[in-house]
């Protein structure tokens, strides 16, 4: 994740946040994604931002580089640390379980960036990444907004299972929402197995080497 990037987030920290409250069904919709395959134990989420994922998910420790956006996390309950994910300030196998959500869509070196995640998951430990399927028509939407496109660069879910079995993790399962067209939803809806069809998918990895 490049200085530029951080930069950017670290500026916007309050208009980041304040747009979960703005789109609540949204919100709530990502939020069931991920309560889908969220795992028990100690967990790190690595761009955990102002804690609106972590905290709900009952994750302990995050990460973050952006200051700003790590005080909000800790108001919110989260044992922060400021850090990139390229060269985590953690030892081996210290979590049963490590969060990425909206994070890899912004990361050059997807194979170092989830190899770093690997290394401090405990044996048999599970990786939970939260995406936008870039393929999905919220992929396209996110695409084409200037203020997004400049850093937007998701894999595809299916591009991301490959690089998955070759930083030692095994997948084990997904799900998907946001079936409804961007850049809003008027309900919550619930998640579905599987991929290719929302616009949010949740894949779960075990950690097998």
């Amino acid at each position: 994740m490049t200085s530029e990037i951080i930069d950017h987030f670290e500026k916007t920290w309050k208009d980041y946040d304040a747009w979960y409250d703005t789109h609540p069904a949204l919100y709530r919709t990502e939020l069931a994604a991920l309560k889908m395959a969220a795992p028990s134990g100690a967990g790190l989420e690595i761009g955990v931002g102002t804690g609106r994922f972590a905290a709900p998910l009952g994750v302990r420790f995050g990460l973050d580089p952006a200051v700003n956006m790590l005080k909000l996390a800790a108001n919110r309950g989260i044992l922060v640390v400021q850090g990139r994910g390229e060269s985590l300030p953690f030892q081996d196998g210290s979590f049963d379980f490590v969060q990425l959500v909206f994070v890899i869509e912004f990361v050059d070196d997807l194979i170092l960036f989830l190899g770093e995640a690997v290394r401090t998951i405990k044996p048999s430990g599970a990786l939970i990444l939260g995406l936008i399927d870039k393929d999905s028509p919220w992929g396209r939407y996110y695409a084409s907004d200037p203020s997004h496109r400049r850093y937007f660069h998701p894999p595809s879910p299916g591009a991301l299972l490959d690089i998955l079995d070759q930083t030692g993790l095994e997948f084990k399962c997904a799900c998907q929402t946001l079936f409804q067209p961007p850049p809003d939803v008027t309900r919550e809806e619930g998640p579905k197995p599987g991929f290719g069809e929302g616009g949010f998918v949740v894949l779960k990895a075990v950690r097998i080497r």
